[in-house]
């Protein structure tokens, strides 16, 4: 079984490493897709366990078309028997065309939608195709007159792991605070300080990722009403993963915050998996800051104009995280934002420097080591 497993555009190799990991071979990752080959029930663990994912889909079909006709035929000629039933709700979610002879978003979904109808009334011998149970959503993606059909086995995006109830003003994706955590190649012996916390993500990633808690272990997703879902293999896997989880690690893991509001949503968050003894929610600014440590790692996602609609007042505030670097000189920094000149108001050169894109929203996650 093949698998597209979608991320930020910028995170396929945080992505890519999380599944050679967990034994993979990569077939291709680019423009936030990555691509390899697995088992049949996989997408349960990718689901349950992958941190920086949003979704994991299964290929279902791909071929040449690039007239309406050959789009319809080449959908009929596909085994569509071996991942649909004769009476799941069918869904085209997204199409996508670059390069490519079809374009019409909403003639391409018309008329998919009505070939796997077709295609399933032939294949499960049946007139009529009611869809009473399971929801199927299906992608096209169109690329050089090139048709690619999957099949979105997770439902709601996988950022969404079930903690956050409440949100600051502009909350960090989960997935992408969880790409920073690993970019930062942070050690559970090292403490790690998030100034600017908000809501909590980046601390409440740290406990998952330091506790070794699968994200996805509390919530639900498609598969979970298919008609082929197996709730013993699933059940038994959950089972399994939690034992492997280890609350008796000692984390070092901080989250400070100017706002009382956002301390106390940041700890209902952490609540929501019961994980607050594991981080120190702190009222307090960026100066008050005051730990005793020399080594470490701040993770942070700082004010930016887009997020205060004043550039300026941000541009100020990462002048004034030149403080953290006096204070804390040889930790390691990993801060993301949309400024493409942040390192200049820092005042250091990062040693790298990431552009992810989430959605329509571009942002840079700088990394600086003995800054």
């Amino acid at each position: 079984m093949e698998y597209m497993v979608l991320c930020s555009i910028g995170l396929e190799k945080i992505l890519s490493n999380e599944l050679k990991k967990m034994g993979y071979k990569l077939k291709n990752a680019n423009n936030g897709i990555v691509e390899f080959y697995g088992k049949e029930y996989d997408y349960y663990k990718l689901n349950i366990l992958l941190r920086t994912a949003e979704r994991v889909m299964i290929k279902i079909g791909e071929f040449y078309a690039e007239t309406f006709d050959e789009l319809f035929d080449g959908i009929l000629d596909i085994d569509l028997k071996q991942y649909l039933p004769k009476n799941g709700k069918i869904i085209i979610d997204k199409v996508r065309s670059s390069k490519s002879k079809l374009y019409n978003k909403s003639t391409i979904q018309s008329i998919v939608k009505k070939s796997i109808i077709e295609n399933l009334k032939k294949g499960y011998k049946i007139n009529t195709y009611n869809e009473e149970k399971g929801v199927y959503k299906i992608r096209v993606y169109i690329k050089n007159n090139k048709v690619t059909l999957a099949l979105d086995t997770s439902g709601d995006g996988l950022h969404k792991r079930g903690y956050r109830k409440y949100v600051s003003e502009a909350p960090l994706r989960e997935t992408i605070a969880a790409a920073m955590i690993l970019k930062s190649g942070w050690k559970r012996r090292y403490p790690l300080i998030d100034p600017f916390c908000g809501s909590g993500t980046i601390p409440i990633e740290g406990v998952l990722y330091g506790l070794n808690i699968p994200p996805g272990i509390y919530r639900d997703f498609s598969f979970n009403d298919w008609y082929n879902f197996n709730s013993n293999l699933f059940d038994g896997m959950k089972k399994e993963l939690l034992k492997e989880i280890d609350y008796n690690k000692e984390l070092k893991i901080y989250g400070y915050d100017k706002a009382y509001k956002m301390i106390e949503i940041a700890r209902k968050n952490a609540g929501n998996f019961d994980i607050n003894k594991y981080i120190t929610f702190v009222k307090a600014n960026m100066e008050s800051i005051n730990l005793d440590y020399k080594e470490g790692h701040i993770i942070t996602n700082p004010p930016y104009g887009d997020r205060l609609k004043d550039k300026d007042h941000a541009e100020k505030i990462y002048e004034q995280m030149r403080y953290l670097k006096r204070k804390y000189p040889d930790f390691k920094y990993t801060i993301i934002t949309s400024h493409e000149e942040f390192e200049d108001f820092f005042g250091s050169k990062a040693k790298n420097k990431k552009k992810i894109i989430n959605g329509n929203h571009e942002a840079y996650i700088y990394y600086f080591e003995g800054v």
